[in-house]
């Protein structure tokens, strides 16, 4: 299975990943061919990249941090919770804690694998997608770092409802290309927002609620709403921030385009201790794979290959593939190459191929 990028699908590719409607119901089912109709309509719903099976993929070990099943299920829950907030601004979470459960599951039965990111997300979709992806991340971190199951859970469910206040910002706000200072302003509040709806949910643990008023802190006091420091942040929300951060740049938005796994784990390097907890953030660098497998890659040498799978303890040495030289002529015989091995091949780049 390897990671294609949408505009250079032919037709004839079989999907190794379903994808999902809004509503959790499968689009198109993996082991299907794609047809050169389905093409347009999956540009149509801002689909960037589709996971395919292939010869060139041919022993790629790509295995998601937490069940296709539970990603999808857990994206129409957040969802529904949401967009109901929204419309009648009333709060029905019981649903959320079942996500929150059924993420921590699959993650402890996963959690000694190098973090992939595969989740294939509609335009339509970020802010649900995102706020699974950013639970699903943090309670990973949590876990590492020891905490008991009761926090977890707290870290999850405040991570599920972190950008809950982002649906009372009106949508031509949140959609502009370009955002004034009044805009920016008004998307800060949407943590008082989000804080101000669930203040008085009794079954809310304050640990829950911290986090969606604090995600946005820094370890400087540059963040908002309040410009805490160091300690006075507590610490579930340093860990949904780096969650947060991370998803962020790494996912195509309106203003953005994502950027590269390793490009985001250098800017993070870059603020350790600045404005991310250093401690949490080595955690978190270390079990997130700076190369995901199946994707592209270009070497030291200007050979061009694929990872193959991961070397747990060494994040950034995977296992490739090598499947043209450096003249760029394609390699009939594929050459494995064990990063953690040959110390004097290192990657330069991640490519499409």
């Amino acid at each position: 299975m390897r990671r294609l990028n949408i505009e250079l699908v032919k037709g004839d590719e079989i999907l190794a990943r379903s994808i999902y409607t809004s509503t959790n119901n499968i689009l198109l089912n993996k082991g299907v061919q794609i047809k050169k109709a389905y093409i347009s309509k999956l540009k149509e719903l801002g689909i960037e990249y589709i996971y395919v099976d292939d010869e060139l993929s041919k022993g790629v070990e790509l295995q998601d941090f937490i069940e296709e099943e539970t990603r999808e299920k857990s994206k129409s829950e957040v969802k529904n919770v949401l967009e109901k907030f929204s419309a009648q601004n009333k709060l029905e979470l019981s649903t959320l804690v079942n996500s929150a459960d059924e993420i921590i599951e699959d993650i402890l039965y996963q959690k000694e694998i190098l973090i992939n990111i595969t989740d294939i997300r509609r335009k339509d979709e970020y802010i649900y997608g995102h706020s699974v992806n950013v639970c699903a991340l943090s309670v990973l971190v949590a876990l590492k770092l020891g905490y008991n199951r009761k926090r977890v859970k707290d870290i999850a469910i405040g991570a599920l409802l972190h950008d809950l206040g982002k649906v009372l910002i009106p949508n031509e706000i949140i959609n502009k290309d370009v955002l004034s200072e009044k805009d920016k302003e008004e998307i800060k509040k949407h943590v008082i927002y989000g804080y101000e709806a669930v203040k008085d949910e009794s079954w809310l643990s304050p640990v829950s609620k911290v986090v969606i008023l604090t995600h946005h802190e820094r370890v400087n006091g540059s963040g908002y709403p309040f410009g805490w420091e160091g300690e006075k942040v507590h610490d579930a929300s340093k860990i949904v921030a780096i969650c947060d951060t991370f998803d962020a740049l790494t996912t195509r938005r309106i203003l953005n385009k994502p950027s590269k796994v390793y490009e985001v784990i250098e800017y993070f390097i870059s603020q350790s201790g600045i404005l991310f907890d250093e401690k949490i953030l080595k955690c978190f660098i270390n079990n997130i794979a700076v190369y995901p497998s199946g994707i592209g890659v270009l070497t030291n040498e200007n050979e061009k290959g694929i990872v193959l799978k991961q070397n747990k303890d060494f994040p950034s040495r995977p296992i490739i593939r090598i499947i043209e030289d450096s003249s760029g002529n394609k390699v009939d015989d594929w050459r494995e190459v064990d990063l953690t091995k040959a110390l004097t091949t290192f990657i330069t780049d991640t490519i499409e191929i």
